[in-house]
């Protein structure tokens, strides 16, 4: 802002002026008797300055430790308030202490005489100059930072920068103005400093205007406009002595008195400050963590999800809507009642492991997290996982519910740990899922299958023995008068048996499935070229739906395996005699003249066998292509 630019200008000015004076206008004699009375003052002014120093340290303690009650993420925040406005007081304190030790234990330190005061010649004494050109600038820093306290160091000292060196500049102007011998540096000098005094109050207004909006501003305000009347009553006595209107004696006493009760009042309007906007953090922190709380259990209250908590001891402590509806227990009804009284016989001992592993699990991340803390290691401790465990609760009065409702709720829980606000542990918390209704298909699931493994292995008996009755009229002289119808029921009976222990096979995989197991896979010795073989064969004996030959007249079988030299491969022979049948009938279903053709091609390098099944039928258009993968679907040709 235009005020820094005029606190930088007027620092270069001094500078110069401040040179130029000592050059041109010399330097005074030095005052060579001390008035007792003085020295008696400044002794008296340290006695208050320590007891300033004392409460201020008091402050300063007890600012730490409200930082480290916080916590690490609020120490930062807070530091840059209570924390960091006590150090520069107690440095501003130590300051004005070891100057009046000096001027008391060196008898007055280096005093020159002001030859130019009206009055009379008065003693000059360079320690409190030199105090002021560190305590002000301190004070002007202090000031600030009760607009600038949530900025960065950089930030504040960039911006305060100019009026800190501003205020050091007018210091030692004045201090030049009462040792010159020179009338026209004297005036010049008074000029000056005064003027370094109102740019660098101009500079403070224009920095308070900037931060109108702020919180407390009439607070922050009022300690701009304390510093300004602070600032004007030193110059007003300054003036006083100058032109012989108050005698040395009583400017000195004025000086060593207001040094020690002027940045006492100060540091008490800025502690009244940082304490006013602390507690107005904590209660926005309080507020926010209350609406979280209630939202919180307001969410919990209604979720459509059962969610229960329970203490250290198992006693259920929570009990939400969901729950109430799924289980027909109300929160009164469970309320400080053992929670696994609720559960099935058969399902408490795993809920007791899993509700003490999660409190054991707490505990021992607590311990980690304070031996941590112990060491003083800022590291992030991993996180806890949940325990998921499932629950079965029989349904004691299932009001609310739907007619056939399960007289058991199997729900899914995952178990985390609950804290107190303090941050102790308080007990365990359960959210989770209703699998009723999964349950019961699984059941379902279960009987189905079952079902269809006791149904094929009924069906597969009578199967057994039409295939033999078959074979053996097949022998006889009266069958082989037959032979192709009876050998058409023989190749029925076959294919009937193949898909019974399809669907038998099927079964026992859901079940191993269910099971969580894999099912068993043939790694058999496998002659394609037998295999093709028999396919040839059974699809020349094949019939349609009409009873009449699978195979047109017009149409040829062609077996190119049985020509080529094709190696055995590991599977399961009865798989591979099924696909290849099914592939070779249903080109022979849709070709009507021409031939239908097997040939195989064994690729040594990817260790692959294929087959090609390839006929002069219409073929299958793009769309069938994509529709026949799918489970009971085919190309309508």
């Amino acid at each position: 802002p235009w005020t820094a630019v005029f606190c930088l200008a007027f620092s270069v000015i001094a500078g110069v002026a401040i040179a130029f004076g000592l050059v041109a206008g010399g330097v005074s004699p030095r005052w060579e008797k001390p008035d007792p009375q003085e020295l008696w003052h400044a002794r008296v002014a340290i006695l208050l300055v320590f007891s300033a120093m004392v409460s201020e340290m008091c402050f300063l303690i007890s600012s730490s430790q409200n930082v480290t009650l916080m916590g690490w993420n609020l120490s930062t925040q807070l530091s840059l308030h209570g924390v960091g406005d006590h150090m520069l007081t107690l440095t501003s304190y130590v300051i004005k202490a070891c100057t009046g030790l000096y001027l008391w234990l060196a008898v007055g330190g280096v005093m020159h005489t002001d030859l130019q005061a009206f009055g009379g010649a008065r003693p000059v004494y360079m320690g409190r100059f030199a105090q002021w050109s560190i305590a002000v600038p301190a004070l002007v820093l202090l000031t600030n930072r009760a607009f600038m306290a949530k900025s960065s160091a950089r930030d504040q000292m960039t911006r305060t920068g100019p009026s800190m060196l501003a205020s050091f500049m007018f210091v030692w102007a004045a201090w030049v103005m009462e040792v010159t011998l020179s009338a026209p540096v004297y005036w010049s000098m008074m000029l000056l400093s005064f003027s370094g005094a109102v740019i660098v109050s101009a500079d403070q207004l224009q920095l308070a205007y900037h931060h109108r909006g702020d919180e407390l501003f009439s607070w922050k305000f009022a300690i701009v406009i304390y510093e300004i009347f602070a600032f004007t009553l030193y110059g007003a006595f300054f003036l006083l002595g100058r032109f012989g209107l108050v005698d040395s004696i009583s400017e000195q006493c004025l000086y060593a008195y207001t040094d020690a009760t002027v940045k006492v009042f100060q540091g008490a309007l800025i502690a009244m400050l940082r304490s006013r906007e602390d507690l107005g953090m904590i209660r926005g922190w309080w507020v926010a963590a209350l609406s979280a709380t209630k939202d919180l259990e307001y969410l919990i209250s209604r979720a459509k999800v059962p969610v229960f908590a329970l203490d250290l001891d198992g006693h259920v402590t929570g009990w939400n809507k969901t729950l109430e509806v799924l289980t027909g227990l109300t929160l009164s009804q469970v309320q400080d009642s053992k929670f696994t009284d609720f559960v099935s016989i058969e399902n408490r001992e795993s809920v007791d492991k899993a509700v003490a592993a999660t409190i054991a699990a707490a505990r021992e991340e607590a311990t980690a997290a304070h031996a941590v803390e112990l060491e003083g290691a800022t590291a992030d401790l991993p996180q806890g996982s949940s325990i998921l465990v499932e629950i079965a609760i029989p349904v004691v009065a299932p009001s609310g519910t739907s007619a056939g409702a399960p007289a058991v709720r199997h729900l899914a829980m995952s178990l985390v740990p609950k804290s107190t606000s303090e941050g102790d542990l308080a007990g365990v918390m359960a959210i989770g899922q209703d699998l009723s209704d999964l349950t019961e298909l699984k059941m379902v699931q279960e009987r189905k299958s079952a079902l269809m493994a006791m149904l094929s292995h009924e069906i597969r008996s009578p199967l057994h023995g039409m295939l033999g009755l078959t074979s053996t009229l097949l022998e006889t002289e009266a069958g082989k008068k037959l032979n192709r119808q009876l050998g058409m029921i023989k190749c029925c009976s076959a294919r009937l048996l193949d898909l019974v222990t399809n669907i038998m096979d099927l079964a026992q995989n859901e079940k191993r499935r269910m099971e969580g197991r894999s099912p068993p896979r043939l790694a058999d010795p496998v002659d394609l070229v037998a295999v093709v073989d028999e396919v040839m064969t059974m699809t020349g004996m094949a019939v349609d739906k009409m009873n009449k030959p699978l195979v047109r007249p017009t149409v040829r079988l062609v077996n190119n395996v049985a020509n080529q030299r094709v190696p055995l491969i590991l599977g399961d022979a009865h798989k591979c005699t099924q696909m290849i049948y099914n592939l070779v009938t249903n080109a022979c279903k849709f070709t009507e003249k021409g031939s239908v053709s097997l040939s195989a091609r064994h690729l040594p390098g990817q260790q692959r066998l294929e087959i090609d099944v390839t006929d002069t039928g219409r073929g299958i258009s793009e769309e069938g292509q994509k529709l026949i993968f799918e489970p009971f679907q085919q190309e309508q040709n």
